[in-house]
């Protein structure tokens, strides 16, 4: 896993204010901590993600409803990933030697067993779901862009590339501008991919953003309750 570096929030870049403000973001981002945080805490620690930024992606893909989507839609869920391809992206995880064996272990538990040629069975709608393996399967996915050349620059972590081909794909008009472009920073390339996939870069990097909220309102609890 490439090291995790980010500019928070990323210069140029606001979190769209039709979204949600301010307070209601911090409010959902603490929902989403209390329901989830186990589940969380583990794919951040066998993905070497930082919770923060799962915790973003959740609130950005379904705030935090683990039924998000429309009923049996290929992208369902917390993270909504897309079970036509996550059979493959678990087949190439395990492949590439990158599944740890608790996220192994973990995945057993759901039935998704791997044989001895490294194949396992269809990811299935109910499978998305469960919030528990969706966050898990999500982490993966991330974790397998990050790792990619173009995941990182020598500035560190390229969030904002990441964003763009997990929203849209990699091989669109977006995704080949995340992946291919020459854009320095994330307010370039969000100004030249689609409008979802702008918005998104900007309700995760942007000021007010979910990891900025994140970020400022972490550190104001710690001090609350120092102060307390």
């Amino acid at each position: 896993m490439a090291e995790i570096s980010l500019r928070i929030p990323e210069a140029g870049l606001v979190s769209p204010s039709n979204w949600l403000t301010r307070p209601q973001l911090s409010a959902l981002l603490v929902e989403i901590d209390k329901k989830y945080h186990n589940y969380i805490g583990f794919a951040s620690r066998t993905s070497r993600i930082p919770r923060e930024i799962i915790m973003s992606f959740i609130a950005v893909e379904s705030g935090g409803n683990p039924t998000a989507g429309a009923s049996g839609h290929p992208t369902q869920g917390l993270m909504q990933w897309n079970r036509e391809y996550a059979k493959s992206q678990l087949e190439t995880e395990l492949a590439q030697g990158r599944m740890s064996p608790a996220e192994k272990s973990k995945l057993a538990e759901f039935g998704i067993i791997f044989d001895s040629k490294g194949k396992t069975r269809a990811i299935t709608n109910a499978d998305q779901l469960k919030p528990e393996l969706n966050i898990l399967i999500g982490s993966i996915i991330l974790g397998q862009l990050i790792d990619t050349n173009w995941g990182t620059d020598a500035n560190g972590l390229r969030l904002d590339r990441i964003i763009s081909v997990y929203n849209a794909g990699a091989f669109g008009d977006t995704g080949k501008k995340a992946r291919l472009g020459k854009h320095k920073n994330a307010s370039e390339l969000a100004a030249d991919v689609n409008p979802i996939s702008s918005a998104y870069i900007k309700k995760i990097l942007g000021k007010d953003g979910a990891l900025h909220v994140n970020k400022e309102d972490s550190i104001q609890k710690l001090l609350d309750a120092f102060k307390g």
